[in-house]
């Protein structure tokens, strides 16, 4: 019996680390200039008069999709599997009043490209590919951020010339082109800590974590939720208290499958960041 507890242990493990390593980073993290919009907004973004209940999804964002085709000189991808998770953002983005159509698909016949490295080589591609008025998404086959990789990487909406959104293509069917783009018109991660670590008790969800306070507090869940969606970790805030985070947040290190809420707040926030900062791009 000794040995089968360990031999179930082992396995256990196993099985975790392997459905760990299949998992990126979302490769996104808060810019000191958008922390410092964030607070300067924060009064008038709570104010901005929103109700979800009554929006009429009336406004359509057109999307340029751009496809680095790879060494073997294919594309990698499959253009259904983009309009599925155009699709699954539409369900959530409906409910902040904001659409997104697929204007053009367009293949980039340069292999060069698509090993994406931050600050390298994105400003002859852009200059190259991008058009204006739409939301350029990239589909590389690898995204690398600093010294690690992540699926996919944007540019917060206070960020002039930002349209853009790079997204690894193994990623392109599921949530991570929906937290791409949550990103995109200002939402942070759960699980951001540039401007302040949240406590457990949420009592400074105001000025620290992603700074909204219908959230849950997130100890950041890379690693640490498991196939069946279950949190694992044992991280504690700086009060010494066990953070009980949601695994179902979009905007969320947790694996794809486990991701389908976002929540009012996040909403208005997009409403507001949309209204305020991105406006020129309705079709």
């Amino acid at each position: 019996m000794k040995n089968t507890g360990k031999g179930y242990l082992i396995v256990l493990l196993l099985l975790i680390n392997c459905f760990a390593s299949a998992q990126l980073p979302d490769g996104v993290t808060a810019t000191q200039s958008f922390l410092d919009t964030l607070v300067v907004n924060y009064a008038d973004e709570n104010s901005f008069p929103f109700d979800i209940s009554s929006l009429d999804p009336a406004v359509n964002i057109p999307l340029m999709i751009h496809i680095i085709m790879n060494k073997k000189g294919s594309a990698g991808v499959d253009q259904n599997d983009i309009k599925y998770s155009v699709d699954l953002a539409n369900g959530y983005f409906k409910n902040a009043g904001i659409q997104f159509f697929i204007d053009t698909i367009e293949y980039i016949n340069d292999y060069n490209y698509s090993f994406i490295t931050y600050n390298n080589l994105k400003k002859e591609l852009l200059t190259k590919y991008s058009i204006n008025n739409r939301i350029n998404i990239f589909l590389a086959d690898s995204i690398k951020i600093g010294s690690g990789k992540s699926y996919g990487f944007t540019y917060f909406p206070n960020e002039a010339d930002s349209n853009f959104i790079y997204l690894v293509k193994s990623y392109a069917r599921g949530n991570s082109l929906t937290t791409m783009l949550g990103h995109y018109m200002g939402l942070l991660s759960t699980h951001e800590t540039s401007g302040g670590r949240e406590l457990e008790s949420e009592k400074n969800c105001s000025s620290a974590g992603d700074f909204i306070c219908d959230t849950y507090a997130d100890p950041g869940l890379f690693n640490e939720v498991i196939d069946s969606c279950k949190y694992i970790g044992t991280m504690r805030d700086d009060n010494g208290k066990y953070f009980i985070p949601s695994v179902a947040n979009i905007m969320s290190d947790s694996p794809d499958k486990c991701k389908c809420i976002l929540t009012p707040l996040q909403y208005r926030r997009i409403y507001y960041y949309y209204h305020k900062y991105r406006q020129y791009l309705i079709n």
